[in-house]
């Protein structure tokens, strides 16, 4: 464990494995003898600070099962596992009815420690404190081993927080790409990128930078090694053809004047392969099987709480933009992507079904408010040349 851990009575991690050390024991090994117990644990954690409801509880954990008295089920729960936990320590608290994990001055908790370490390197990057963002941002990096609480693959209530975490372990290895390009540190950039490609391989983004720097360093031959590699293996274990960014990329390795290469390649941004920060502030993006699960509990939150919830599917059925608005990707799909993240709220998500379609989920909204919501998105579309066909249905419907 790294990053001010030292002193730290509890300390736990769940990202790429889940271990919990109290003190010098790990008290986490009991994991199956007392599942029940650790699942909750997990959800608290993942919430830390924020006060969670009995019937919220039993209806993330365990869907399937109908408590008739939730409220004794949790605290029986809850008082189990801070027995385990150390009864002198009230780290879980009940407040307004819910329980809360509380992250006190003596628990080191990785997710918390990982994000705030970006978000600083970040800050620091704005400033101008290259040297000292650079070194934030690898000590970050080094706490994400893999994906969140990674023993537990089929808890639905995970997936938008293993996502949310992933997102930000991309973007922050593409900041830090960004700084090291811009200091010509290309052979540290090699490396870093490297490391992130032994715990992501799938991630394309990481690939794409690794490209572009050796392109950067010259490395023709193994930037062709390399994208034959991936590309294979992207076909082979997904069925996944190269995108647009990456056969841009191949035109420029396979390219026959060797100083017309190099000439170019120094004016390939590796910013390209960064996810844009702004887009990021918007809704969000996620894949289908993500958005159905969101959609799921979205829903049964919904039918808890008396509030509404509405589905739009948007379809692109004319288009005519500008060459500077479609970009180097060509796509107006790609286009209502950007536009829709930007105009969408920070609650809001999408997902892109083919080319020219988008559903997206507007939670906590009156049909009415959707409406409006809808319109000032196709005011939107019509400003950048597209024409949109819509449908929208409440949320228990979709």
């Amino acid at each position: 464990m790294t990053m001010s851990d030292s002193g730290k009575r509890l300390k736990i991690t769940t990202l790429g494995h889940f271990a919990v050390v109290n003190g010098s024991s790990c008290i986490s090994h009991s994991c199956g003898r007392s599942r029940k117990i650790w699942d909750l644990f997990k959800l608290l954690l993942v919430h830390h600070d924020r006060v969670l409801m009995p019937e919220s509880i039993v209806e993330q954990l365990w869907p399937e099962k109908p408590y008739d008295d939730a409220r004794g089920a949790v605290r029986t729960l809850v008082h189990r596992l801070r027995s385990v936990l150390g009864e002198d320590m009230d780290y879980i608290k009940f407040t307004q009815g819910g329980y809360t994990f509380s992250l006190y001055h003596d628990v080191w908790l990785d997710i918390h420690v990982f994000e705030n370490t970006c978000r600083q390197a970040r800050q620091l990057a704005k400033q101008g404190l290259m040297p000292e963002a650079v070194h934030l941002y690898k000590q970050g990096l080094s706490l994400y081993q893999g994906d969140l609480l990674p023993e537990c693959p089929y808890s639905d209530w995970l997936l938008p927080h293993r996502g949310h975490y992933h997102s930000l372990y991309v973007q922050a290895v593409a900041e830090l790409a960004v700084l090291l390009d811009e200091q010509h540190s290309y052979a540290e950039l090699e490396e870093e990128v490297t490391r992130a490609l032994m715990v992501d391989y799938y991630e394309e983004t990481l690939h794409l930078i690794l490209l572009q720097t050796l392109l950067r360093e010259g490395k023709f031959t193994q930037a062709k090694w390399h994208y034959e590699k991936v590309t294979s293996v992207f076909y082979r274990e997904m069925g996944l053809k190269p995108s647009a960014a990456m056969k841009g990329l191949l035109r420029l390795i396979l390219g026959q004047e060797t100083e017309n290469n190099r000439a170019a390649a120094e004016h390939v941004p590796i910013l390209d392969a960064v996810p844009c920060q702004e887009e990021s502030r918007g809704a969000l993006l996620c894949e289908r099987e993500v958005f159905r699960v969101i959609c799921s509990l979205e829903s049964r939150r919904a039918e808890r709480t008396g509030s509404t919830g509405q589905v739009a599917v948007l379809a692109v059925t004319q288009a005519h933009i500008s060459d500077s608005l479609l970009g180097e990707k060509g796509d107006e799909g790609h286009v209502l992507e950007k536009l829709l993240r930007a105009v969408l709220r920070k609650g809001d998500v999408l997902c892109r079904d083919g080319l020219h379609q988008f559903f997206v989920l507007l939670p906590a909204t009156t049909y009415e408010q959707a409406q409006s919501i809808i319109r000032r998105v196709e005011d939107a579309a019509k400003e950048r040349g597209l024409l949109l066909r819509r449908r929208l249905q409440p949320l228990s419907a979709s």
